[in-house]
């Protein structure tokens, strides 16, 4: 599909509600977060990706990149890194999916920190945000107290050509929220809060289905693998660094002078059993020292 082409894949009013969004954002400098949440293979990411398609149209850009998916993050880590990415580029959306972050609830809580901190400073980002998730009950209610979550939209009935949902404002979502304390099976809630609105949505063309596919996969597969690595007790350079209270420089050479090797490399990175923790501790409080050399000054 191109750009001159473009025509919004889903329901009128789903248009005029992000077209509302956008001006919050970009005319009254406000913050703005769109949640996409529903069961497995119901087109959350799909119709993530045919918002920021949107999006970009509207402020004169081309569709969302599928390769290199500069505008779709796959879990807490990426978000961050694609955050700073975006706002360099003058890209206006940014969809995070949560990929299986939130199995501990440790890494929920981090992640609703980093959203908190992203919102704190949102007037020097000033980019949309889309959360694909299965259920928006696991935000921090910090979000919701500061009116940030602006359209949550419940995805279901997915078929092989088109999907289909139920579209809530934050007044409304504060109602699901409440409904859920109650509930045994909480996803019931969503049938006892009035809609604003419902719509539908086509699936992408096969092309751009294929690719998001493909980049979905290899991106839930590396996460997939950060986490065994996790589970297994490695740790990096920037973990040890941070363990130990010292720069990941004199971690690298205490290793090196220690002759201890990593036992597990991916995506460039190196990492080291748990175990290099405790030595380093003892190579510390027995007095050991690195000198790590300074650059020379250039003569002027």
């Amino acid at each position: 599909m191109s750009e001159e082409n473009y025509k919004p894949p889903f329901s009128s009013m789903l248009v005029e509600n992000l077209i509302d969004l956008d001006k919050r954002v970009f005319e009254h400098n406000k913050a703005g977060l769109i949640i996409i949440d529903g069961g497995i293979g119901e087109g959350k990411t799909t119709l993530a990706v045919e918002i920021i398609d949107f999006f970009n149209n509207l402020h004169g850009l081309p569709l969302a990149d599928l390769k290199e998916l500069s505008q779709l993050a796959m879990g807490g880590e990426d978000f961050a890194k694609k955050l700073l990415i975006c706002h360099a580029a003058g890209l206006p959306v940014l969809a995070y999916d949560e990929a299986g972050d939130f199995n501990k609830r440790g890494s929920l809580s981090r992640f609703n920190a980093l959203l908190n901190r992203t919102f704190e400073t949102y007037r020097a980002f000033k980019i949309i945000v889309i959360l694909i998730l299965p259920s928006f009950s696991v935000l921090d209610n910090q979000l919701f107290d500061k009116n940030i979550p602006r359209l949550l939209l419940r995805v279901h009935g997915r078929t092989m050509r088109r999907g289909k949902g139920k579209a809530f404002s934050l007044y409304r979502m504060l109602y699901i929220k409440e409904r859920m304390k109650k509930l045994v099976v909480k996803s019931d809630a969503y049938g006892l809060v009035e809609p604003n609105f419902y719509f539908g949505f086509k699936n992408l063309v096969p092309e751009r289905c294929k690719m998001l596919d493909l980049a979905s996969t290899r991106g839930k597969l590396k996460s997939l693998k950060i986490a065994e690595i996790r589970f297994e007790g490695l740790v990096s350079y920037s973990d040890l660094a941070r363990k130990v209270n010292r720069s990941e420089l004199w971690v690298k050479l205490a290793l090196k002078q220690l002759r201890l090797k990593p036992v597990r490399r991916f995506e460039r990175r190196f990492y080291f059993g748990q175990e290099s923790v405790d030595v380093l501790l003892n190579y510390i409080d027995e007095g050991g020292t690195i000198k790590v050399k300074k650059k020379k000054e250039e003569s002027v």
